[in-house]
C-alpha cells in the first residue's frame, strides 16, 4: 500500500512539474531533464513511468478523460431524472475532486495546448447525451447534431468560465450553481432564465 502511494505521489509531481512548463510553453520545448529537475527526481526516475513527455501527456489526458466521462454520465442522468438529486455534501466532495483536475484541463485547452483535448472532450459529452435520446443515427447530417453540437459548446464554456472566475466569485457561485444553471436553461429556455438568474 505505501509503495503504491508512493508511485500515485511521485508520478503526481511529474504531472505538476510538466504542466507547470506546459502552461507556459510548448509541448516540443519541455525537456525531460526539466520536468525530472522540476519535480525533484534525475531523468532515470523518470523513464520509470514514462517513455517520453508525451507519454505522460497521453497518459495524463486519457486519465482526466475518464474521470470527466464519468462526470458526464452523472449529470446527465441527473438532467434525465435518472438517478437522485445528491445532497449537498456530495455536491462538495464533486467540487472538490473536479477542481483538482481543472488546473490540467485548463492548460490543455489553453493556447499551448493539446486542440484534440477538446475534441474528445466535446465527443464524450455528446456520447453521453446520445445514450438516453433515441435517435435515427442512419441520417449522416442533421438538425439533432447541430442541437448537440449547441449544447456541447455552452456546456463546455459556461464550465471553462466558471474556472477562470473561481477565485472572485466563490463561494457566491459554486459549481453547483453553475450545474443548476445548465439544467434550468435546457428545461425552461433561456427567456425564463434570464428572468429568474437576472435577480440573483
Amino acid at each position: 500500500m505505501k509503495e503504491r502511494y508512493r508511485s500515485q505521489e511521485t508520478k503526481e509531481r511529474f504531472k505538476k512539474a510538466f504542466f507547470a512548463l506546459y502552461a507556459e510553453r510548448k509541448i516540443e520545448t519541455i525537456t525531460i531533464k526539466e520536468v525530472a529537475d522540476l519535480a525533484g527526481f534525475n531523468r532515470g526516475t523518470f523513464y520509470l513511468y514514462y517513455k517520453s513527455i508525451y507519454d505522460l501527456l497521453q497518459k495524463t489526458e486519457q486519465e482526466l478523460l475518464d474521470d470527466f466521462a464519468k462526470r458526464m454520465e452523472f449529470q446527465v442522468k441527473l438532467y434525465f431524472g435518472l438517478i437522485d438529486e445528491p445532497d449537498e455534501t456530495a455536491y462538495e466532495e464533486m467540487e472538490a475532486n473536479f477542481l483538482e483536475q481543472s488546473e490540467y484541463v485548463c492548460i490543455l485547452n489553453g493556447e499551448n495546448g493539446d486542440p484534440r483535448f477538446k475534441f474528445r472532450m466535446k465527443n464524450i459529452i455528446k456520447d453521453a447525451y446520445r445514450k438516453h435520446i433515441s435517435h435515427d443515427n442512419t441520417v449522416r447530417v442533421s438538425q439533432f447534431e447541430y442541437l448537440l453540437e449547441y449544447i456541447v459548446e455552452a456546456n463546455m464554456s459556461i464550465i471553462q468560465y466558471w474556472l477562470m472566475n473561481r477565485e472572485k466569485d466563490y463561494p457566491r457561485v459554486t459549481l453547483k450553481d453553475v450545474s443548476e444553471i445548465m439544467n434550468f436553461v435546457d428545461k425552461y429556455g433561456f427567456k425564463k432564465a434570464f428572468e429568474t438568474f437576472n435577480k440573483k
